[in-house]
């Protein structure tokens, strides 16, 4: 059984509600935004559990998704999940470790208690992803009145912010969502080379039970087959276009204006000629 199989297969679970599957297409990397957002349907609450079954690869570094929640009010949960996750059978070394950890103490007791404080820190920063997805990161987005996207949800900011508490109780299944549309970004974390391929499960649901079960398997993009990269147009940090950018247009847009003024030019002295012929 292939990694992507298995984890379609361990994510739905036993389950007796009915299932529904469909395949989505990827998109390129240059087309992957909200507005191409692959569909998984609508979520209810205590009605249906959405499933996406995808990869990451070297030519498709981001995949979004977007689903409608239609109930008034809930709690929403997102998942996510890879072939790396807390799943996996791993060997069991607690018991060296205890053991190394007695022996640091008594040899090198400043030593272990800086480390013991570093490893603390760590936890502390650590998110609900990095167990069941390591080096993938999540990013959740709404649309706010004025048509701009708002990002609600994000498992790489940083610890005690509203963006990663809200991620954090999404993760858990205790964010309360309304009624709208919701688009969840899925991509690398950054220590994760671009070239890794990350196969996934992404799931969504409201409240705690579901009757459908809507599954969704993407399918590779064309820059996936054809084993090409489209390449994004610079940007900055604002989302704005760069100044280089910014100038080249500028620059086409003048010439193209010259070019209109000249021909406007020339038809006119082109008319004024004929006029004058004719008197």
């Amino acid at each position: 059984m292939s990694s992507i199989d298995s984890l379609k297969s361990s994510s739905i679970g036993e389950t007796t509600a009915k299932a529904w599957e469909k395949t989505v297409t990827d998109v390129n990397d240059i087309d992957e935004s909200l507005a191409n957002a692959r569909d998984l349907g609508q979520t209810r609450l205590n009605y249906s559990r959405l499933t996406a079954i995808g990869q990451l690869s070297g030519y498709d570094s981001v995949d979004i998704y977007k689903t409608t929640v239609v109930s008034q009010r809930g709690k929403l949960a997102i998942s996510l999940r890879n072939a790396s996750g807390s799943d996996e059978k791993v060997l069991d070394l607690s018991k060296y470790e205890t053991y190394l950890n007695e022996l640091k103490k008594q040899t090198d007791p400043e030593g272990y208690a800086k480390e013991q404080e570093e490893k603390q820190k760590e936890l502390e920063n650590q998110n609900s992803l990095d167990l069941t997805a390591p080096g993938m990161k999540i990013e959740v987005y709404t649309i706010n009145k004025q048509g701009k996207q708002v990002l609600i949800g994000d498992s790489s900011a940083e610890k005690g912010t509203k963006t990663r508490d809200d991620l954090e109780q999404m993760l858990s299944g205790e964010y309360m969502a309304s009624q709208g549309e919701y688009y969840i970004k899925v991509s690398r974390s950054d220590e994760i080379s671009s070239t890794e391929e990350i196969p996934y499960a992404l799931q969504i649901r409201m409240g705690d039970t579901f009757k459908h079960d809507y599954i969704a398997t993407e399918a590779a993009s064309s820059d996936t087959k054809n084993k090409t990269t489209s390449k994004i147009p610079s940007t900055s940090n604002n989302g704005l276009l760069s100044s280089v950018n910014a100038l080249e247009i500028q620059a086409t847009r003048y010439q193209a204006t010259a070019q209109m003024l000249e021909i406007g030019y020339l038809n006119m002295a082109d008319i004024y000629n004929k006029n004058n012929k004719l008197f």
